[in-house]
């Protein structure tokens, strides 16, 4: 027995595979055909009754179906593919609808073909444009209101006058469109291959769950602020749901480049963002907005080894954030942006090269003797002490040497010797004999110091005569 078949499809068998998909693809589908074909109106009417939905779709494409044989034929080639701007591809999804009906009648300029559990009837009806699809399957009534609730999502195209059971759904002008060069699927002589080419990216504000859109289809939720309509054929599984984690990451980025502005505080740690900022076309500026939102504008990442540094930015009121709490791709993204000075750039541990001691003056030489006088009854130690000028902090602390940095803190500092401020420098900087600002070391000496100071200015007032 010879057939010119090589294979045969069990009509049952792809049934099984789709029973157990949520039907919202058969609306999908159907749809899809429509908007693909030049048309201006289409519209969708539903209902449902003891089991079974009514579906019916409709359009006024001139042409209606190029081939009536497509309805059935599984992968016939089709001029879909050769349009990455048309959302149709496999030839498959017809089938998968007409597996899971009960009944199906497609009516166009071609003629009309009837399914049912007699098979497949051909008649002669012929419409003058357009095409008429009407289905019926068994459905729950979950299944019925899931199905409505997704028809809800659909962006309508411009120029198409799109009604669902009689309501119009009007066109949504996106809050951002942009164009950028994107992955698609193209047929190209014999076969069909990814290219990439230049597209236009409508960017939706989302109120609640966000979509990756296909022209106009939602293919699956996003961890986004905002609903992201590729317009051009989006590489996805034959499903038609799933796209991958490279793809999704390229589209949080361009997404990111538009909105930082917009993005609140509190999402800037959102996936989305994170995988906008490791991606490589993310902006200098996108980065550096979503850095100052989420850690503030005193921020250095810590300098490994350089503890002081890191010390000196937690005292001075510093975020420190450290290697691993970030991606090696969204490192790298705040270096080339200059987002995040190091903690050693921010707070070097060594006084500039060009330090220069600096002549004293009377009330100098007094605080010059309160220092070393504290530093000998509450340490127990005898320190040197200088006055310069340097590019860096107010003060130092090491090796027995305490430096006053004059140009930072200005001659009016020491004026008079004896006050509050003067005091308070001399014992922050000594405490650093203990240790330095985040360790309880530190803080002990402090209050070590400070309470032996009250109680020498209660016995001894002399003390800080100079």
């Amino acid at each position: 027995m010879k057939s010119k078949n090589w294979f045969e499809v069990s009509r049952e068998g792809l049934r099984q595979l789709q029973a157990g998909k949520p039907k919202d693809f058969v609306v999908r589908e159907l749809i899809q055909n429509a908007w693909d074909e030049d048309i201006s109106t289409c519209s969708l009417s539903t209902s449902y009754e003891k089991g079974i939905a009514h579906i019916t779709a409709e359009d006024d494409s001139p042409e209606g179906f190029k081939d009536i044989a497509h309805a059935f034929t599984l992968f016939a080639p089709t001029y879909k593919r050769k349009n990455p701007e048309k959302r149709g591809r496999f030839n498959i999804g017809e089938k998968q609808v007409l597996a899971v009906c009960k009944e199906a009648v497609i009516s166009t300029t071609k003629g009309t073909i009837a399914f049912s559990s007699q098979g497949r009837i051909h008649r002669r009806l012929k419409r003058k444009e357009g095409s008429i699809i009407s289905l019926k399957l068994r459905m729950g009534k979950d299944e019925y209101e899931k199905m409505l609730d997704s028809i809800a999502l659909y962006l309508s195209p411009e120029g198409i006058d799109f009604r669902v059971n009689s309501v119009a759904v009007p066109y949504k002008e996106p809050h951002k469109i942009t164009e950028a060069v994107l992955p698609t699927e193209v047929q190209k002589e014999d076969k069909v291959v990814k290219a990439y080419r230049k597209t236009k990216i409508h960017i939706h504000e989302a109120d609640g769950i966000a979509y990756l859109y296909e022209m106009g289809l939602p293919i699956c939720g996003i961890d986004c602020l905002y609903h992201v309509d590729v317009q051009q054929k989006v590489p996805m599984s034959i499903d038609r749901d799933r796209v991958s984690q490279s793809y999704l990451q390229k589209i949080f980025a361009l997404v990111l480049n538009e909105t930082y502005e917009d993005v609140p505080c509190e999402n800037t740690s959102h996936g989305w963002v994170r995988e906008a900022m490791s991606n490589k076309d993310v902006l200098n500026e996108a980065v550096q907005s979503v850095v100052k939102s989420r850690y503030g504008n005193k921020v250095v990442v810590a300098t490994p080894g350089d503890r002081h540094s890191v010390d000196e930015a937690l005292s001075h009121g510093y975020r420190v954030i450290y290697g691993s709490e970030l991606s090696s791709p969204e490192w790298e993204n705040i270096r080339n942006a200059g987002a995040i000075r190091s903690s050693s750039a921010v707070f070097p541990t060594a006084f500039a090269d060009d330090i220069r001691e600096v002549e004293k003056d009377d009330n100098m030489t007094k605080v010059e003797m309160l220092a070393k006088k504290i530093a000998h009854v509450c340490l127990g130690k005898e320190i040197s002490v200088q006055f310069a000028k340097w590019a860096g902090c107010v003060a130092q602390y090491g090796y027995g040497t305490l430096t006053f940095n004059v140009r930072a803190l200005g001659r009016r500092f020491f004026n008079p010797p004896i006050n509050a401020r003067v005091i308070d420098l001399i014992l922050h900087e000594l405490a650093h004999e203990k240790g330095f600002h985040t360790e309880a070391s530190y803080h002990k000496c402090l209050s070590k110091m400070a309470g032996e100071l009250v109680l020498i200015a209660l016995n001894e007032p002399e003390f800080f005569e100079t």
